[in-house]
């Protein structure tokens, strides 16, 4: 049986894994995780309120390990806010998250964790992660931030050696597999879950820039993904929702001037893509406007802090950000027709509730 919480020695690292319906992607994320050596001293899958029999396939793994246990949350909370939900368990000194679509690869956690030991400014570290469709290829040695928010796939499709052996600054960490410190996640009051799902790894990656810590890709360390690059409009929605809010709460007012051209044309780009796509994606651009409009007291406050915990000028971050764009990743999603089997996000009133 699992160990109950709070027994035994306190572990380095705690490994959290995010489910929601994971079904399949789930059993083999935590069987990959079982067929490590060493094992992780501590595994907590946080079950975001599945109703698909996923979080029984977890408590039947987590009754055959003493490290694994899975937290339960009636509802379903977000990627960001299960991760929250999980850090009132977690022990480490180091958090790891996968989401529940990652398996591990061999020895993946013992190069990420060194490099932390070794590299005191560093806040978080992503592995590289490959395509679980072709591992001989890349979908993220970490993420390119665009000085306007956007996030990109660090290096997608292009082939496992572009990597090398060496680890490399990014500008951003992928959501998919990390680690971070805990103590910075402390420091940070939590992983912000206003934005429920897309681009919060994004906005954690702002923050850490402005906190002063740096991120970097370990190729070292390889887990594989299984990724499809693809958009629907609830998911264009919180993308540029989330976007939105963090630029009007990241950079100054007078940065956001001085980058209004470049805002301008990626908002443009962002409207021909949607016009592309059909009055569904259109409508859903219009609501991140209405939204933001209607968040005005919480931006204001949300900017206080961020004031309080800056280390970095806006200047000493945006020239460690990417200030051109990704065109392939654009060329993919505008091409891109079909959306991947997931079950449906759930609505913005459904997300309220689960906030209260």
């Amino acid at each position: 049986m699992p160990k109950p919480p709070g027994s035994g020695p306190t572990p380095l690292v705690s490994v959290v894994v995010v489910n929601y319906n994971g079904g399949d992607d789930l059993e083999r994320c935590l069987r990959s995780l079982g067929h490590q050596d060493p094992a992780p001293s501590e595994v907590l899958v946080v079950d975001n309120g599945s109703v698909d029999g996923s979080r029984d396939l977890a408590e039947r793994f987590a009754a055959e390990s003493e490290s694994m246990r899975v937290l339960s949350s009636p509802v379903n909370r977000g990627y960001a806010g299960a991760v929250n939900f999980a850090l009132e368990e977690a022990r480490g000194a180091y958090v790891a998250v996968l989401n529940m679509d990652i398996t591990v690869e061999p020895g993946w956690l013992g190069p990420l964790v060194g490099f932390l030991e070794a590299k005191p400014d560093t806040g978080a570290v992503c592995p590289l992660i490959l395509l679980d469709a072709d591992p001989g290829r890349i979908n993220a040695a970490g993420q390119d931030i665009h000085v306007t928010g956007l996030g990109f796939n660090r290096w997608l499709g292009q082939p496992r050696a572009r990597a090398g052996t060496h680890p490399l600054p990014v500008s951003g960490l992928h959501g998919g597999a990390f680690v971070i410190r805990r103590e910075i996640l402390d420091r940070l009051g939590g992983w912000d879950e206003r934005g429920f799902l897309y681009a919060e790894d994004v906005q954690l990656s702002m923050l850490l820039q402005m906190i002063g810590a740096d991120i970097h890709c370990v190729p070292a360390s390889a887990v594989r993904h299984d990724y499809h690059l693809t958009m629907h409009p609830e998911k264009l929605f919180l993308l540029e929702r989330n976007r939105g809010w963090m630029v009007l709460t990241d950079f100054r007012g007078r940065t956001r001037l001085a980058l209004a051209p470049l805002f301008a044309l990626t908002e443009l780009m962002m409207w021909g893509y949607c016009m592309l796509r059909g009055p569904a994606f259109l409508r859903a651009k219009a609501r991140t406007y209405r939204w933001l409009a209607a968040h005005r007291a919480e931006l204001r406050e949300r900017r206080r802090f961020v004031r309080s915990i800056r280390r970095r000028s806006d200047w000493q971050i945006l020239r460690r950000l990417r200030w051109g764009y990704a065109w392939s990743q654009f060329v993919t999603l505008g091409r891109e027709r079909g959306t991947r089997e997931r079950t449906q996000i759930p609505s913005e009133g459904e997300r309220a509730a689960a906030r209260r």
